[in-house]
């Protein structure tokens, strides 16, 4: 009967997961981290689709980025052009982000049912926060290296509650090599673990045969896309990637935040889950000694001896001790990376897993202490224990309702820029109204099988989702002169073998170069924010001459000029009546432009 329990736990917590992804991914086709779709969907369409947009990053000069990593998700968009032809991009783009969302939820799940092996109430609530949480629903879709390590996260940590140290081990290693090299941070209580668990000598075999093996597949890849025909020199995109932020010191030329930034993010992400996390130890405290004292109790009405008493308190006391062992990633990480200058949302979802068990812990523990403490007070009092029952309840409650109008503030204020490109009309060799004029019908029926139309940016780059976007394979996103003056990424050159070639112009030192750009004479469509006029910059149109008509138009959320409360979660009625909103809008050249 037990083991059908377990069971459950693992059936329910992936249906529960999976569902709740499934209905994101459905509402969600932006990227909204701008490193997510210029250094990962932007390659992979690259060798999927045969062109995307090239970040510096991927240029042979610097090799930063792992290719073994683009190759485990190349085999779902190839399938799905092979199936559905060379416009199916946004099939490929759904269907890729459906497997990362449905990986994730199964270790998710497999974490439910190790919980729940040790503390069924873990387990129960870790479900609900898991499924309602809008910051893992993003993080676990997100085609991002520091993604794949908080699922490789997330798997360690099951493995080591179940004692299983050598997989732990092997986890960590592939979150290191094929995610992000700097996961090794959260990796640390585990290989501590493991060396308490199974000793020194097997923790450091494992770690070293796990490493070489995945070095080789790493390299091997890196090798075979970084080298230009004919030449060949050992790539190792983790080992540039270490250099470059290690002793380079250029990663703060990103940006720089304060040192209340992480607070802020994840309090915007998990919101009363966060406050739950930081109170898992006390929580823990509290029922160690709610224990003890209910044990004492029991000693001095001679139900129970001293011997049993202790062991008994012992092994509850060491049962919630492992849960705190394998959260430690969560506090680790953070106070790590916030001591860093250059901060980035991505770097923390390594530990959401372990903030979302950190705060089931604490809801368990406070639950159990709770009725542990009613039991040898008010006896068998129905109506206190559902009352602590309904505490429970109802702060699972308050979570996911903060969680899921969180999601729903992400989906409705900030969709706009996914509609746009998607709006695009289908290229042809005929007029199409307002949308595809005359002129464009005529130039495409010119150029014939070579023919491509530029959709144009400014300072509205870094919202660009995709090529993945696009109805059609022969639309290319391109960049006009505007506000920012920083690096911004070129075409891919497949004729000098992509990543083997750095275009001339990409540069680790964020500087701009012209052939970043494209004469806004050659932009048949554009696309701009517009925000009040100190803020005009983001009006693409002001930096490109000529008649324009508007294709469609979307809101978009001012925060600037947006209450807090509204800013940060969805209510509807009030939201729309309280915030401040602008026009986000496709518009296309309404005719050829004189050259």
């Amino acid at each position: 009967m037990g083991a059908m329990r377990r069971e459950d736990f693992f059936a329910r917590a992936l249906v529960a997961i999976s569902t709740a992804r499934a209905l994101f991914i459905s509402a969600h086709f932006n990227a909204f981290d701008c490193d997510e779709s210029f250094n990962y969907w932007e390659p992979l369409h690259f060798l999927t689709f045969g062109h995307g947009l090239q970040t510096w990053e991927h240029g042979d000069a610097f090799a930063l980025r792992s290719y073994a990593y683009l190759f485990a998700h190349w085999p779902i968009g190839a399938i799905v052009r092979a199936v559905a032809g060379v416009d199916a991009k946004r099939a490929a783009f759904v269907a890729t982000r459906a497997a990362l969302g449905g990986v994730a939820a199964w270790f998710e799940a497999d974490l439910v049912d190790a919980c729940a092996k040790r503390r069924p109430l873990v387990g129960g609530v870790l479900i609900v926060l898991l499924a309602t949480s809008g910051g893992m629903a993003v993080a676990s879709t997100s085609m991002l290296p520091s993604s794949f390590a908080m699922t490789c996260v997330t798997a360690a940590t099951a493995a080591t509650l179940r004692g299983e140290h050598a997989r732990a081990c092997v986890a960590c290693v592939v979150a290191v090599v094929f995610g992000w090299p700097f996961s090794g941070i959260a990796a640390v209580p585990f290989g501590l673990y493991s060396v308490y668990g199974i000793g020194v000598w097997r923790t450091a075999r494992v770690i070293v045969v796990a490493t070489t093996a995945a070095a080789v597949v790493s390299v091997a890849c890196d090798t075979y896309m970084y080298n230009p025909p004919g030449n060949f020199k050992a790539v190792s995109s983790v080992v540039n990637l270490l250099r470059y932020n290690v002793a380079s010191g250029k990663s703060d030329l990103y940006g720089v935040e304060g040192m209340l930034f992480y607070a802020k993010n994840l309090a915007l992400n998990f919101q009363l889950a966060l406050v739950f996390a930081a109170l898992a130890p006390f929580a823990v405290a509290i029922a160690v000694a709610a224990k003890a004292w209910s044990t004492r109790v029991l000693l001095k009405t001679k139900k129970q001896d001293a011997k049993t008493a202790l062991a008994e308190v012992e092994t509850y006391r060491n049962s919630w001790r492992v849960f705190l062992a394998v959260c430690t990633p969560f506090p680790l990480v953070t106070t790590f990376f916030t001591m860093i200058p250059h901060k980035e949302e991505r770097f923390l979802y390594m530990i959401y897993p372990s903030l979302c068990l950190s705060a089931a812990v604490a809801v368990a523990a406070f639950g159990e202490s709770a009725l542990a403490i009613n039991r040898h007070t008010f006896g068998k009092s129905r109506f206190s224990e559902r009352l602590i029952v309904f505490g429970v309840v109802a702060s699972l409650l308050a979570t996911a309702v903060c969680s899921v109008s969180r999601t729903m503030a992400l989906l409705k204020y900030y969709g706009a820029p996914a509609k746009m490109y998607a709006a695009l009309p289908k290229p042809s060799t005929r007029a199409d109204g307002v949308a595809w004029p005359a002129y464009l019908a005529e130039e495409f029926e010119q150029a014939g099988a070579d023919a491509t139309v530029n959709v144009c940016v400014g300072d509205e780059w870094y919202r660009f989702p995709s090529s993945y976007h696009f109805p059609s394979n022969r639309y290319r996103l391109r960049f006009i002169k505007g506000g920012f003056n920083g690096a911004l990424p070129m075409p891919f050159d497949p004729a000098r073998g992509g990543s083997a070639h750095t275009p001339e112009g990409l540069n680790d030192d964020n500087e701009e170069h012209p052939n970043q750009y494209v004469d806004p004479s050659d932009c048949r469509f554009l696309v701009e924010a517009r925000f009040d006029e100190s803020n005009t910059h983001s009006r693409s149109k002001a930096f490109a001459s000529g008649d324009w008509v508007d294709v469609k138009v979307e809101k978009f959320l001012d925060a600037t000029r947006s209450p807090t409360l509204t800013r940060i979660f969805y209510l509807p009625g009030l939201s729309e009546r309280r915030n401040a909103y602008v026009d986000y809008a496709l518009l296309v050249r309404a005719s050829k432009p004189e050259y």
